[in-house]
């Protein structure tokens, strides 16, 4: 289950990324780098987890931990999808600025 919840992390991440230089937003100074170095270090969590997932039927401290790591990777997912949310909101603002500009220059 948590392995799983890195890949969507890892999914989403990317689909910032795409968003972000296909529209140049600069929402964070650097935001670039920093999502290749959240990528680079989800794909070792998520090697790890492979290990954990298969540890947990027999060790509880592992199964408390993957639970923990859960939460952590739903509030993750939570930040994600705001940060989405505001490029979404970004464009949509900047769409209709320039929508408004070119309905000034047409009257």
């Amino acid at each position: 289950m948590a392995e799983a919840m890195v890949s969507v992390l890892l999914e989403q991440l990317a689909s910032i990324t795409r968003k972000q230089i296909e529209e140049e937003v600069s929402l964070v100074v650097n935001v670039d780098q920093e999502v290749e170095n959240l990528i680079f270090h989800l794909n070792a969590v998520k090697a790890v987890l492979q290990d954990a997932e298969e540890r947990q039927v027999h060790e509880a401290n592992v199964r408390n931990w993957l639970h923990n790591l859960e939460d952590v990777s739903y509030g993750i997912n939570d930040v994600l999808d705001e940060w989405n949310t505001e490029i979404l909101k970004h464009q949509f603002e900047k769409q209709e600025k320039e929508a408004f500009t070119k309905r000034k220059f047409l009257f």
